[in-house]
Parts: C-alpha cells; structure tokens; sequence
C-alpha cells in the first residue's frame, strides 16, 4: 500500500506523487485530517477555501 501524501499548496491528501487538483508536488510530512462532502454548504470548508469534495490535510510541510 502506498504511503498518503497531500498537497502543500492545496491540501488534498493522495498517493500520488503529484496533486491531481492543482499539479502541486506532495510531501509525507502532513498531520490532521478533514473529510468534506459538500464544499458548497460547510462553513469549515469555506474558511479553508476547500471547493471540491475530498480528504485534506489541516497543514502540510514540503
């Protein structure tokens, strides 16, 4: 299994090695976690301009 990484740019947490959202390079050093459905009517994701449904990572070092 593949180790999860997330975007320092975006947050969107993936295995890639790439961000598929934004084209950001990712990195293993990320901690917390946040799960957002529906972009449009959460007010957490509005405060951490996350648009598109998806796993984030509440910081991130490169």
């Amino acid at each position: 299994m593949a180790s999860e990484k997330a975007c320092p740019r975006c947050c969107l947490i993936t295995s890639d090695d790439t961000c598929s959202l934004c084209g950001g390079k990712t990195s293993e050093n990320w901690t917390g976690l946040i799960v957002v459905t529906d972009p449009d009517n959460s007010e957490l994701a509005k405060e951490l301009n996350i648009t598109v449904p998806g796993r984030y990572a509440l910081k991130v070092r490169e």
